[in-house]
């Protein structure tokens, strides 16, 4: 082979490396951007999925609220419908007591007793039209000790013979509608004055001076 056609040969294989050296450029290039398009690709997916899992908890957290608000609405429908008669329960109770203070009227009239009779009756239909609604006198005796949930003291007195803080007497019936106090019972509680107890403090002073 002679030295023209050599170079020949050594220049086609520099051109074929060459050719070669820039196709795996190319190739490199495009397998960079290729890679790239591809982080692209998970960056903008990775950031879709965040974006979707905040609409998701907005959409849960209102949805739950919704729910909570239905709950709540559900319950004030309940609640204004158990005690929808409790205004009207309210203002018959003063009817009642109007009717009871007359029929504790003493008389020997026998034409007032036949209306006084009437009377009852009326307030007896009036009374058992309120408990078939709710309404239920509170039982309260003598002698309970005072419970300012369903009584209320109407004034105070002292009798040693009873135990201290309970009912000496009964001033007006109470009234319950369902489980709501709708009147508390009125009455007279057993409180010890604080100046008995001074007294008493001073007797025992002056029986210790005397001895």
């Amino acid at each position: 082979m002679s030295d023209t056609e050599k170079e020949l040969v050594v220049e086609e294989e520099k051109e074929l490396t060459t050719q070669e050296e820039n196709l795996n450029e190319e190739t490199s290039k495009e397998e960079k951007q290729k890679k790239k398009k591809k982080n692209k690709v998970e960056d903008q997916l990775e950031t879709i999925q965040e974006e979707l899992n905040q609409v998701k908890d907005k959409y849960y957290r209102a949805l739950a609220e919704m729910e909570n608000y239905k709950k709540r609405m559900s319950e004030d429908i309940k609640r204004e419908r158990k005690y929808a008669g409790l205004s009207m329960a309210d203002k018959l109770i003063d009817s009642i007591e109007v009717f009871d203070q007359a029929l504790n009227m003493e008389t020997e009239d026998r034409n007032l007793k036949n209306f006084l009779y009437g009377f009852k009756m009326i307030k007896d239909m009036m009374f058992n039209a309120l408990k078939d609604e709710g309404v239920m006198i509170i039982e309260s005796q003598v002698g309970d000790d005072f419970n300012p949930n369903i009584h209320e003291a109407m004034d105070k007195e002292y009798n040693p013979e009873q135990k201290e803080n309970t009912v000496l007497r009964i001033v007006k019936k109470g009234y319950k509608f369902k489980d709501r106090v709708l009147r508390p019972t009125m009455v007279i509680i057993n409180i010890k004055p604080e100046e008995t107890a001074s007294e008493e403090t001073q007797d025992i002073l002056e029986e210790k001076t005397e001895e």
